[in-house]
């Protein structure tokens, strides 16, 4: 892998050195990066270059990172569906069909849309992690959705047994974006231990991104954009472990 680690150095290095590079086709900056490497884009939930997961991250912001998406379990074959059916909120343009977007923690309940709160809990006992919904009286009214820990941990080792973090500048000129390739730090992970731990203390969140479709011919149904497991720049550290190459 160290090998593997070095050819990612070199190749970074080479666009690095390209400076300010326009972003065409509406490429978000690691959408870029990966064109930059000639690498072809795909869907698959494999890392991004010989067995390393590439992040990048814009320097001035503190965004949080996808680590990667996983859709909840539940008592419905179609989970993400029963959840936006009864406790979404209608989309802007097709009112009659439900959406989800919101972020949800184990710290604090929190509301997405007016009218249900939404709080993470992590039970080690059933090894799952379990979606909590509440009404406007704070009471519980949902617990069937959930995470199990194996099918977390698979994904983690799968996808991010090593990691590329990559630091972006970003500038507009003339409403055209243009970034800048400056830093890459590459890491191991830790254990899956440190995930479930980040979870608890609020380091790592989950993100619903669950629309509609407002044209064609899948008008009205639910577009799952992902359900994200997204970590806080600052606790990269406590799930990864640097390695020096």
């Amino acid at each position: 892998m160290q090998e593997n680690m070095i050819d990612l150095y070199h190749k970074f290095v080479e666009i690095k050195e390209k400076g300010w590079v326009s972003s065409t086709h509406n490429h978000i900056q690691g959408d870029l990066f990966e064109r930059l490497l000639e690498k072809p884009m795909e869907n698959f939930e494999v890392p991004d270059f010989q067995g390393i997961e590439i992040k990048t991250h814009i320097d001035t912001s503190s965004s949080y990172t996808t680590l990667f998406t996983a859709n909840p379990k539940g008592n419905s074959f179609f989970e993400i569906e029963r959840l936006c059916k009864y406790y979404g909120y209608p989309d802007k343009v097709i009112k009659e069909t439900n959406i989800l977007h919101g972020d949800v923690d184990t710290i604090q309940r929190k509301y997405i849309g007016l009218f249900y709160q939404f709080r993470l809990s992590v039970n080690r006992k059933k090894k799952r992690i379990i979606l909590y919904v509440y009404d406007r009286k704070n009471k519980v009214i949902d617990t069937l959705s959930y995470w199990d820990f194996s099918v977390l941990e698979e994904k983690l080792y799968r996808k991010l047994r090593y990691l590329a973090y990559v630091t972006v500048k970003r500038k507009y000129v003339q409403k055209q974006v243009y970034f800048k390739y400056s830093g890459i730090c590459f890491y191991q992970l830790t254990g899956f231990e440190q995930f479930i731990t980040l979870i608890e203390n609020g380091g790592i969140k989950i993100t619903f991104t669950i629309g509609a479709f407002r044209f064609g011919k899948r008008k009205g149904q639910i577009h799952n954009h992902g359900t994200a497991f997204r970590i806080q720049q600052q606790d990269i550290e406590k799930l990864f472990t640097k390695v020096n190459i």
